[in-house]
């Protein structure tokens, strides 16, 4: 039964990350869009629809971020890994809260972006994956 818990903590566990990841993909396209334009002083040359496209990309993003650290915090970790997994689930949500912060920077109506609200929140991204990373491998790695 223990083996059991187990198997199904790093399963999940395997499944959100990979989930994670392919959000990762499928947002890349935008993100390097607005980092492009924003690091060469070019925003002006993005247009309205692209820049709302971008926005309501990123916010679509960041819902499935949510549904998916809801569920990170939903599962039940074996006793030996608590501890990592409440810190997991803190590296989650910091990085959930950067893709939230960095979605907001964009500000439509103006057509502009905070930039340094940007650039924290890709910090704070950046950051938070790291340790995600860290403490995935540590758990998966130790679970047989």
């Amino acid at each position: 039964m223990k083996k059991n818990i187990i198997q199904v903590y790093a399963r999940t566990l395997s499944q959100i990350i990979t989930s994670t990841e392919d959000l990762q993909k499928e947002l890349e396209p935008y993100y390097t869009k607005l980092k492009t334009a924003l690091d060469g002083d070019q925003l002006a040359g993005v247009s309205d629809a692209d820049l709302a496209d971008i926005q309501a990309e990123f916010q679509d993003g960041t819902d499935q971020y949510k549904q998916l650290n809801e569920r990170l915090n939903k599962l039940q970790a074996p006793a030996r890994f608590m501890g990592k997994h409440r810190n997991l689930t803190n590296a989650y949500q910091t990085y959930v809260d950067g893709c939230q912060a960095m979605t907001d920077s964009i500000q439509l109506a103006d057509h502009k972006v905070d930039q340094n609200v940007f650039a924290a929140a890709e910090t704070g991204q950046n950051e938070a994956m790291d340790h995600i990373i860290h403490l995935v491998t540590g758990i998966l790695s130790t679970q047989a």
